[in-house]
């Protein structure tokens, strides 16, 4: 929040001028001392659009009510006191670690689907949780408070930083308010499904591999691409519930045929997130036969962000059997060191180059540049937006190794690659 200290680790970090109350810093002191248990601290990071948006008297109220909420997940008789403008904290005594990143799971849940209704529309709530356990070695209240500050100060861009030069702060606050609750109602009411879009094998003419894309599902049954709703929910910090989300419909797809071998993708931002990869160990321990059918794609722009990051993902997607493919290459001009750091098993060639190929001169010498240039690292190249049988031919001839666009088949919530007479939609 502005105005208040950054601390971004426990070095930065004194509790006499962190804002902290000092009597929440003397109790916390005393409990560590003579007690084991755990700190939870719970920030809720879009306070500023929330007063921004339905003014500071509004979200009072609704903090009160998130309080609340928090209170009702807590073991009977533990308290939970707003130690900050945005953050809540208890402690919880005799509670085991994992006992508590459980709690700190179910306390996100429940304040993500929180909705307080206001004259100026409902406000939404989004938490980021902690948890550090105390009472196995010496702590003082300082070092608890900063690595539980640490911990929820790690997950990257400040999401609201697009609203500091908005023209209508309060206006572009409460719209991109109402398509996080649009988007976590969809999520309640189950009204998210997958499309599927075949990708061709080049030499053979058959279906390698299915994308699977994600679709929103109207409450008077219309169809929508969820793509235009992934930009606000960068924004927000939500996307990467969106991610899981896909996560989870595409394991239940792979479990569900043992042949299907599908593509998904994951947005910037969701390379950075805990949480999706936790998941994501999890269905592969319990189904590790399905890794080799995943195919996990990451965007070119993701890694120039950071590569390092990126590169750290790719690494242990791969380490369970599972493929990474590098989406959109060519709009950012990924160099050779960069391509061989993310060490990606697939690249898509970016569709602004593939749907002028047939009348532009210019493309058809950078496609065939950067096909010799993945060629070269032993990798795979997929071409979007093939829309038509003279672009499939001439990539064909560039020696490109999988197609995927219109031409073959769109998106559909059809499973087709199952035998005739099994229930086929999705």
């Amino acid at each position: 929040m502005k105005g208040e200290k950054s601390i971004t680790s426990p070095a930065d970090f004194r509790a006499e001028d962190s804002g902290y109350p000092l009597s929440f810093v003397e109790r916390l002191s005393e409990v560590s001392r003579t007690s084991r248990g755990a700190l939870l601290l719970v920030s809720i990071d879009n306070l500023e659009m929330m007063i921004s948006g339905q003014g500071f008297a509004t979200c009072e109220t609704a903090m009160r009510a998130i309080r609340d909420l928090i209170a009702n997940e807590l073991p009977a008789g533990t308290d939970v006191s707003r130690v900050q403008r945005d953050q809540f904290a208890s402690l919880i005594p005799n509670m085991a670690e994992e006992t508590a990143e459980a709690l700190c799971g179910r306390i996100d849940e429940v304040i993500r689907y929180f909705n307080h209704s206001s004259p100026a529309g409902s406000v939404f709530a989004l938490s980021k949780t902690a948890v550090v356990p105390f009472g196995d070695g010496p702590a003082d209240a300082a070092d608890l408070l900063a690595r539980a500050v640490a911990r929820i100060t790690d997950a990257g861009e400040d999401f609201v930083s697009d609203l500091e030069t908005a023209g209508d702060v309060a206006a572009l606050s409460r719209q991109h308010m109402d398509t996080a609750n649009m988007l976590t109602q969809a999520m309640q009411e189950n009204r998210f499904r997958l499309a599927f879009q075949p990708i061709i094998e080049s030499k053979t003419g058959k279906v390698a591999h299915y994308e699977a894309l994600l679709r929103l599902y109207s409450r008077d049954g219309k169809i929508s691409s969820a793509g235009t709703l992934i930009p606000i929910a960068e924004r927000m910090g939500m996307v990467h519930l969106l991610d899981e989300l896909t996560l989870e419909m595409v394991v239940k797809e792979l479990r569900g045929d043992p042949e299907v071998v599908m593509a998904f993708n994951v947005s910037n931002e969701t390379t950075r997130s805990r949480s999706w990869m936790k998941k994501f160990r999890q269905y592969l321990a319990d189904t590790p036969e399905i890794a080799p059918r995943m195919i996990c794609e990451i965007t070119e722009t993701a890694a120039h962000r950071d590569l390092k990051q990126v590169a750290a993902f790719c690494a242990e997607v791969q380490s369970f059997g599972a493929d990474v493919a590098l989406d959109d290459f060519g709009s950012g001009y990924t160099s050779f060191r960069q391509l061989k750091a993310l060490s990606v098993d697939l690249v898509k060639i970016d569709g602004a180059f593939i749907k002028d190929l047939t009348d532009n001169a210019d493309s058809r010498f950078f496609v065939k540049t950067l096909l010799d240039f993945t060629s070269g690292f032993g990798l795979k190249a997929v071409a979007e937006y093939v829309e038509n049988g003279e672009t499939a031919k001439m990539l064909m001839e560039l020696g490109v190794d999988y197609l995927q666009g219109y031409y073959f088949g769109k998106p559909e919530n059809i499973r087709r690659w199952l035998s005739q007479g099994q229930y086929s939609r999705g």
